[in-house]
């Protein structure tokens, strides 16, 4: 039996092809997938045919940020998620490794994952994926806030990385999906001020909206000389840089106070981080990774059913998978104010 999916078939070209359908194993749940968020990363996919090292055989199966209805379950323990909606934990760890073990499960070097290659990913119409992984959504949430609850999971692991305090300056490099999740993360837990970059005038509409209480155009102003001049030359306390480019990185160092905190949310295609090492050096800063998210997506869920991350504001296009050409185009090339598009299968 084949089932519609969502396939990366040539450059910048996405079809709906059948594909077979899934297969359970011991501790899988079969979910009937519903919608399916279009990430960064399967721009990448989209654009060049990989992520790094990671080539895509085509053709290839897109999605990683998902969520649906239970429909089955292999082993009996699950028997209680059945009919649930959930959203999905993309990441699969090995619970074996040193890593899992001490409680890193996103560090695992064994982990295979959603949509990157060679996993296929959740865009279409059924998925068999690890029960544990799964987490219920309340019925309050729309099928589109549990999507961008593995975004907001994420965010919520970058600001736990950085440790932010209560009343601290911030500066947020990149308002896509995931700079903004960082910004509602911070506001609702009292980082002060909030200092937001975009090239695109929507997305800092939006920012704006969400409570940024100074937003900059870099393609309009000088984001190093208007930084220093917001903080009357001290820099910022935090800095997370989202938006996974080179002047972004090079940025980060430049707009921190002496002994800040850089977080570095974003992925460079390029597979570098571009850092201006000499300012770096002479304040002292410390610099941190993140590494998708880390047992934080049922706080994700809290967060967002208790009103504090309204997450809905992002979802500003849905499209039928028949339609999945124009759902990437519209998000690869930023058309029509979207911030974050998906595809409903």
């Amino acid at each position: 039996m084949n089932m519609q999916s969502v396939c990366l078939t040539g450059k910048e070209r996405v079809e709906c092809l059948p594909v077979p359908e899934p297969s359970l194993r011991a501790g899988d749940a079969l979910v009937r997938v519903l919608q399916v968020g279009i990430c960064g990363s399967d721009i990448h996919l989209f654009r060049d045919g990989a992520i790094g090292e990671a080539r895509a055989s085509l053709p290839f199966v897109l999605g990683h940020e998902a969520m649906g209805v239970v429909e089955a379950v292999a082993s009996r323990e699950d028997e209680w998620l059945v009919g649930k909606r959930v959203a999905i934990e993309p990441a699969v760890p090995c619970l074996r490794c040193e890593f899992c073990l001490r409680g890193d499960l996103n560090l695992c070097p064994h982990h295979t994952f959603l949509g990157l290659p060679p996993r296929p990913g959740a865009m279409q119409e059924w998925i068999a994926h690890p029960a544990h992984l799964l987490e219920p959504v309340p019925d309050t949430l729309s099928d589109v806030e549990a999507v961008l609850l593995e975004p907001l999971a994420i965010a919520i692991h970058a600001v736990d990385l950085g440790k932010v305090l209560t009343g601290r300056s911030v500066a947020i490099l990149g308002c896509g999906t995931m700079g903004l999740s960082v910004l509602m993360v911070l506001k609702q837990m009292g980082a002060y001020p909030l200092f937001c970059t975009d090239l695109l005038p929507h997305r800092l509409q939006v920012a704006q909206e969400l409570g940024a209480d100074a937003v900059v155009d870099a393609g309009r102003s000088d984001v190093v000389a208007e930084a220093r001049k917001f903080t009357d030359g001290r820099g910022f306390d935090y800095v997370f840089e989202c938006a996974g480019v080179d002047d972004t990185q090079w940025q980060t160092a430049q707009i921190a106070a002496p002994g800040a905190k850089c977080i570095i949310v974003g992925t460079n295609p390029s597979g570098h981080v571009r850092l201006e090492g000499s300012a770096a050096r002479r304040k002292g800063l410390t610099f941190f990774m993140v590494r998708r998210s880390r047992l934080t997506l049922k706080r994700a869920i809290t967060l967002t059913v208790q009103g504090r991350t309204p997450i809905a504001r992002l979802a500003t296009h849905t499209f039928p998978a028949s339609q999945c050409q124009q759902a990437f185009e519209t998000a690869r090339h930023y058309r029509n104010g979207v911030v974050k598009a998906s595809i409903r299968m």
